[in-house]
């Protein structure tokens, strides 16, 4: 998954953002109790240029939007959880949103705000999340989170 687990003390939430031309998506993703972590269809998006403090305070709400223990849905019946992003931004399918996008994985264990770059590998490999995060921030305030995710995207290839 994203790099090596570590042994938790308290819940981990998980919350992405993405730079996909000219807009930034925050989303959320909650653990089913089968373990997998899912879209929970929690999002927002902003301009490419909203200022550190928004992004930082999106991505916040986000992770505050991570469940633990939600039921598994049952995606070959359904639409997928993250059919109402491609929606709003007028895509129609998870490659076409995929193409040309930056991705940062974020994730809160009690505290501690982990910042990680992604390599997108395309439809062979997907996202793929580097090994070490690019920060560890302490109860992060907005700017500082923003700040770190915006540098995460310069990492990300």
């Amino acid at each position: 998954m994203w790099g090596r687990r570590r042994r938790t003390t308290g819940p981990i939430s998980v919350a992405a953002a993405d730079l996909r031309g000219d807009a930034l998506v925050a989303s959320s993703s909650s653990q089913t109790r089968d373990g997998f972590w899912i879209s929970n269809g929690a999002f927002e998006v902003l301009a490419a240029g909203a200022s550190d403090r928004e992004l930082g305070a999106a991505v916040l709400r986000m992770l505050d939007a991570s469940r633990t223990g939600v039921r598994t849905p049952n995606l070959r019946r359904g639409p997928s959880p993250f059919a109402p992003v491609l929606e709003t931004l007028g895509l129609r399918t998870w490659s076409a949103y995929a193409r040309g996008l930056l991705h940062v994985h974020v994730e809160r264990e009690d505290d501690v705000v982990r910042v990680t770059a992604s390599r997108n590998g395309g439809s062979r490999e997907g996202l793929v999340g580097s090994a070490e995060p690019v920060a560890a921030l302490k109860r992060p305030g907005d700017d500082a989170l923003g700040a770190a995710i915006r540098a995460a995207f310069a990492r990300c290839s």
